[in-house]
């Protein structure tokens, strides 16, 4: 595995794209090389292992295999040729990296819907099909994976945990997650049920209908808050939307969408 062929990176480590043979690749997360330094990591991994062994679902990534000895831990997933939703929406130029120049691919809007329905899919199966419930607790357009076709599949599930009984809160020891994805319950109590992945799933709501980050706002706001003052002002929608993919027969369903990305990131859970 080297530098040319790393796909992503983050807190638990590096993601590269590993060939089988000339036409399938693999996604191989490189967690640690270094155990006695990096013990604070085997908990994810571990963590990660357990959960992606138990299901199988078409919107979370597949699990396939995981390596573990003294000197690396690595998981090995499938190869989503699309990489991450956020390099669509808001790193234009990595996704278009990936194309002929010939190409011209765009995120429009039914593309936008399908992946949102995705999520929805994926999570569902989380809190109400997998006995126990799991809780995802980093929902974000990073850890949303992209298919040949754009179908989403929720990724990265080091941080998940698995609720005691459907419906109940859980009590972490430490808040975890990324401003402007967090739900304001969560950072102020640490008590997890599946409503802080709604939340999660809102705000990605809103990117997908605004363009706009996360964070967008400024220094003590994002763009949940963003939302919500703008429908308490009781502004015009459309104004609000991404121009670069509104259209006039895309409008009333847009419309549907921010409404529903403001609903689910009430600040009362």
């Amino acid at each position: 595995m080297t530098e040319q062929n790393i796909i992503g990176s983050g807190g638990f480590g590096t993601v590269y794209r590993v060939p089988i043979d000339n036409f399938t690749y693999v996604a191989v997360k490189k967690v640690m090389t270094n155990r006695e330094l990096n013990q604070e990591l085997d908990t994810p991994f571990h963590n990660e292992v357990e959960i992606l062994s138990n299901i199988r679902h078409r919107n979370v990534v597949k699990f396939l295999c995981c390596i573990s000895n003294e000197d690396s831990m690595m998981l090995v997933y499938e190869y989503l040729e699309h990489s991450s939703l956020d390099k669509w929406l808001h790193n234009k130029n990595e996704s278009l990296a990936m194309f002929d120049s010939a190409q011209r691919v765009v995120l429009d809007w039914p593309k936008r819907l399908r992946i949102a329905i995705g999520i929805a899919h994926g999570l569902f199966y989380m809190h109400h099909d997998c006995l126990p419930p799991i809780i995802h607790r980093d929902i974000k357009t990073s850890n949303i994976l992209l298919d040949s076709e754009f179908n989403a599949k929720v990724a990265d599930l080091g941080l998940a945990r698995l609720l005691m009984k459907p419906g109940q809160f859980n009590t972490m020891s430490s808040v975890v997650g990324s401003f402007g994805y967090m739900a304001p319950e969560y950072a102020q109590t640490t008590r997890v049920n599946e409503k802080i992945d709604v939340f999660s799933f809102g705000v990605i709501l809103l990117e997908l209908t605004t363009g706009k980050k996360a964070n967008y706002s400024d220094e003590n706001s994002s763009l949940a808050e963003w939302g919500w003052r703008h429908i308490q002002a009781e502004s015009n929608i459309e104004e609000l939307l991404d121009k670069e993919v509104m259209e006039s027969s895309h409008l009333d369903g847009m419309c549907k969408v921010f409404k529903l990305g403001v609903m689910c990131t009430s600040t009362l859970p």
